[in-house]
């Protein structure tokens, strides 16, 4: 009777695992889409970040170097005075 029991659970436990498979695997392909398709669209929008960033940081770079200061000399400025309690 043991012997039996021991079958059945083992066929069972078969019947399980390959019903269930092909839904196992689909949410995992699912998940595995989804991924790529959140990687894709992120690091796509990223590249369109930094392919904008590029030419605002080269017309900020132009705008410093024509906006110079004209005088060659440093300016000096005075430090600041410390005023200790007596």
């Amino acid at each position: 009777m043991k012997r039996d029991m021991r079958t059945f659970v083992g066929v069972t436990a078969l019947a399980c695992a390959a019903c269930c498979i092909g839904p196992i695997l689909a949410v995992l392909g699912a998940i595995g889409i989804a991924t790529f398709a959140g990687i894709a669209i992120f690091g796509a929008a990223a590249a369109a970040v930094a392919l904008l960033a590029v030419p605002a940081y080269l017309h900020h770079r132009r705008r410093q170097r024509d906006c110079g200061s004209t005088q060659s000399a440093a300016v000096r400025v005075a430090g600041p005075t410390i005023h200790r309690p007596r």
